[in-house]
């Protein structure tokens, strides 16, 4: 009698199973482990001591006047939508193709403490900013109000680096690409402060070099076959679509 009432109360639970009246327990562990390969946790910024820089989208019929170049700001404006504006890349010889820079251009420079040198892209399609001594970790974000449905607000931030030599010919080389978007959150981009080897037009480095050091580097170097380069320099293409503000932190590596 015992046997076969247990052998009906097992066919009742197979039954629930089958029908989903009954889920099967998963251990709490597991659980864990699922989500952890399903959904990524957001990637955060260091904590600690940092510059912060805040780039500001206008309409484009902003009119303020003005560099705003005040050594004690941290703000630099730039069109919301840099849709028909272009960096000029004048000059270039038989070897480097001139590339298509949509956007607006953020001269970027390294000496004695952060200043914005430029702030105003209005004016004349750039802005300019200078980074203390040192070696960084950049990180990025948008910080202003998502978009609306069926819209997509984000910037495309590329890291650049031009070269002349002494006959007058110039070098265009991109070092890295972030998309900055409000739902990515948090993106580290210190890559683009970065050149690699296999980023280096000329191929003259063994190691990733930080791109100030990099500069320096390219100007001293003596080519022994080919022109020396007499100017280098490091920008951002700054292509925004949408974003009214993007947050810049710099953190001392």
């Amino acid at each position: 009698m015992k046997k076969l009432v247990c052998l009906v109360v097992i066919i009742l639970v197979l039954g629930l199973i089958v029908s989903g009246c009954v889920d099967l327990v998963v251990p709490q562990v597991e659980k864990d482990e699922v989500t952890s390969l399903t959904k990524a946790k957001p990637l955060k910024p260091p904590s600690g001591a940092h510059y912060n820089l805040n780039i500001i989208g206008k309409k484009s019929d902003w009119n303020a006047q003005g560099s705003f170049d005040n050594w004690d700001r941290h703000t630099m404006f730039v069109p919301q939508d840099t849709a028909g504006w272009f960096i000029p890349t004048p000059g270039d010889d038989e070897t480097t193709e001139i590339p298509d820079l949509t956007g607006i251009k953020i001269e970027m420079t390294q000496g004695d403490e952060f200043a914005v040198l430029d702030g105003n892209a209005f004016d004349d399609g750039k802005c300019a900013f200078q980074l203390a001594p040192g070696k960084y970790e950049v990180w990025i974000t948008a910080k202003a109000k998502p978009p609306k449905p069926g819209e997509d607000y984000y910037t495309n931030i590329g890291g650049w680096v031009f070269a002349s030599d002494e006959y007058g010919d110039n070098y265009y080389f991109n070092i890295g690409t972030v998309n900055v978007r409000k739902k990515s959150g948090w993106i580290d981009a210190t890559h683009i402060f970065y050149v690699s080897p296999g980023e280096d037009w000329f191929g003259i480095i063994g190691d990733d070099m930080w791109v100030f050091e990099y500069l320096s580097f390219l100007t001293g170097y003596d080519f022994e076959d080919d022109p020396d380069i007499t100017d280098a320099a490091y920008f951002w293409q700054f292509d925004n679509h949408g974003n009214k503000l993007v947050k810049v932190r710099f953190y001392e590596d």
